[in-house]
């Protein structure tokens, strides 16, 4: 190789170096308006390697978005997910690219982190009618019937006419209670003339007036706690917009405060304790709180 040649090489390595983050990313920019796509994920690669923090962590989280939308469009699924993990690691409110991620997810098999996406999703937007309408598609492959249908409901209820018919699909039937009550006892007699004696003497006279006494303790219905309904309690809470973490943090212990909404207090210590070996709030939700958990059966009483 001649001197020359080997001075132009020289000088087009130093001078690809020498291009700037946003010089880069301009490039890339324009080689996607024009369609080129290959060209566009090199020079987002160029970019990103050309990054500074002076240039911005917004700015390197948007071209970690882009290649990784490229890489999506050409079929790298693997690829794509782990752009816009980059992507999302800054951009946390990023509502489109959580549900992107959450349909890769799901179309490569891990419906459980798909699921987790869904929920970021919805998170950060609370009218993101795709995002509930897919994690509805999850939870019913998951065979989370009632979950799915509340989401389709909701996507329904935002606009989505292909959830409507979903949810009304995943329906129970007509007739059939969710939450079949026990039958009220018969209310006692109200007025004098109610179970008197039939046919007979009159009704022997009232008792002349006492004392008013304080009244009687209330002995209602006692709530017998069910999980289905700390599940509902915790689905609505996430709903809101709040952390996984805060929701758990806010139900009641069933053991300790027999409400509707509270939860069995081996599944709020299990997710603490999920929490501390590192697990995201997210997956550790998805893992304690599942319609079958163990830790929502009852010890057995000795005998």
């Amino acid at each position: 190789m001649s001197a020359h040649a080997l001075l132009l090489i020289l000088l087009a390595a130093f001078s690809a170096s020498a291009e700037s983050f946003k010089s880069w990313a301009a490039r890339a920019a324009r080689e996607e308006r024009e369609k080129d796509d290959s060209a566009a994920v090199r020079s987002y690669s160029n970019a990103l390697s050309s990054w500074k923090e002076s240039d911005g962590g917004a700015a390197r989280a948007k071209a970690f978005c882009a290649r990784g939308a490229l890489k999506e469009k050409a079929g790298a699924d693997a690829e794509a997910i782990k752009d816009y993990s980059e992507c999302l690691a800054t951009d946390k409110k990023n509502a489109k690219v959580f549900h992107k991620r959450g349909l890769l997810r799901m179309r490569s098999g891990n419906t459980p982190l798909a699921i987790d996406d869904f929920y970021q999703a919805v998170k950060a937007d609370m009218r993101f009618a795709s995002a509930y309408a897919d994690r509805g598609r999850a939870y019913e492959s998951q065979g989370e019937k009632d979950f799915a249908r509340e989401d389709h409901q909701r996507a329904c209820e935002l606009g989505l006419k292909a959830s409507c018919a979903k949810a009304k699909e995943l329906s129970p039937p007509k007739g059939k209670a969710r939450h079949p009550q026990s039958a009220e006892a018969p209310a006692a007699p109200s007025g004098p003339d109610e179970g008197a004696a039939l046919g007979g003497d009159d009704p022997a006279p009232a008792p002349p007036p006492q004392a008013a006494s304080p009244p009687p303790a209330k002995t209602g219905p006692i709530y017998n706690p069910r999980f289905s309904d700390c599940l509902r309690g915790l689905e609505r809470c996430a709903e809101s917009g709040k952390a996984f973490a805060p929701c758990v943090d806010a139900a009641p212990a069933c053991e300790k405060k027999a409400v509707k909404g509270c939860c069995p207090n081996a599944c709020l210590n299990a997710y603490q304790e999920a929490l501390r070996r590192g697990v995201s709030e997210a997956q550790a939700y998805r893992n304690v709180f599942a319609p079958k958990a163990s830790c929502a059966v009852p010890p057995k009483e000795e005998e």
